[in-house]
Order: structure tokens, then C-alpha cells, then sequence
């Protein structure tokens, strides 16, 4: 009597865990994290314009809206180290990935982001910000039944409401601040 009672509750337990992950995996809810080399620029009447290498990650997450379509908000960072200069950029946005061919994993990156920049050498401190479009493109290769590792180039760019603050005071307006990465990401769906 007691192994049919085991039996079934093993057969109950096993069908609601995979009731519970076909569930999950017919959400849509993606997360995203992403390593990469990373260059950011600020250009302007007085800036100098060069772009320095820098470690930079990013987080995303959203949801799926069809086979081909998935969206989501995302968070990328990005340090450098030069001369006793600390420089940070932070880019915060609303991202769209579009995969034109659902047999390849090709994925096309658009969307819009508040990009910010800020210099300090420890006494002066300059920041920059602009809000503009982001793109970019990857290729998802699948590493697991929920995972993908993908290969990707992602451009930000804030040319809108642009401005540079010395020490707190506008120093010039029309400023550009700019992001790129080219790096790898792992996404679970």
C-alpha cells in the first residue's frame, strides 16, 4: 500500500514541477547580464573628445512579446582609470531585441537611453548627460535549455538635452555623450 502512495505522490510532484517550468518558460520573462570592454566619449565646445578603454557590465531584464520580439529596461556601467582621473558613465533605457529570422538567433538592439557621464580627479568633478537612441547587434548561441551566450556590439548615444557641469555650474551645452561595447552576454528565459 505504502509504494502506489509514494509512486503517486513522486508522479504529483514531478508533473507540477513541470507544469511550474513549461509556465516559466511560457512567460516571456528574460533577464540578461553582460560583460565587456567598453569605450565612452564626451564631445563639445571645450571637451577633448578621446575615448579611453574601460570595463563596463550591464543588466536587463523584460518580457517577451511574440517569438520574434522581446523588450525590457537595462542598466550599463562603465569605469576608467587615467592619469589620477576617474571617469564613470552610467546609461539607463528601454530596449527592444527584434530577431528578423526565428531559425538563426541573429538579434537586431534598439531603443532609447539616458546616458551619463562624470570625471573626477578628486577636487574638480565634471558631468555630462543627453538622452538618446541606443542599437546594436548580437547572435545567441543556446548553452543550456534556458540559456543563451551571445557575442554583441551595442552603441548609446544621449544627443538630446546635452549639457556639461564643472563643479556644479554649466561649463557648455550641446554635449554628446556617447557608449560602446563589444562583449558577451548570458540571457535566461
Amino acid at each position: 500500500m505504502r509504494t502506489p502512495a509514494i509512486i503517486l505522490v513522486a508522479f504529483a510532484l514531478g508533473a507540477s514541477g513541470q507544469l511550474a517550468a513549461q509556465r516559466r518558460e511560457n512567460s516571456g520573462f528574460w533577464y540578461s547580464l553582460g560583460l565587456a570592454p567598453g569605450w565612452a566619449r564626451v564631445t563639445c565646445s571645450i571637451c577633448a573628445g578621446s575615448r579611453r578603454t574601460g570595463g563596463s557590465a550591464f543588466v536587463g531584464l523584460g518580457g517577451r512579446t511574440s517569438r520574434s520580439l522581446r523588450i525590457g529596461g537595462e542598466f550599463a556601467a562603465w569605469r576608467e582609470r587615467h592619469n589620477g582621473v576617474t571617469q564613470t558613465l552610467m546609461s539607463i533605457g528601454a530596449t527592444a531585441y527584434w530577431y528578423p529570422n526565428l531559425r538563426r538567433r541573429l538579434y537586431l538592439r534598439g531603443g532609447a537611453a539616458l546616458v551619463m557621464h562624470r570625471a573626477s580627479d578628486g577636487t574638480d568633478v565634471v558631468t555630462s548627460s543627453g538622452i538618446g537612441p541606443q542599437m546594436g547587434v548580437g547572435y545567441e548561441y543556446r548553452v543550456g535549455r534556458a540559456w543563451a551566450l551571445a557575442p554583441f556590439v551595442h552603441y548609446s548615444v544621449g544627443v538630446f538635452g546635452g549639457d556639461v557641469k564643472f563643479n556644479g555650474g554649466e561649463a557648455a551645452s550641446s554635449a554628446t555623450v556617447s557608449f560602446f561595447q563589444v562583449g558577451a552576454s548570458l540571457t535566461r528565459r
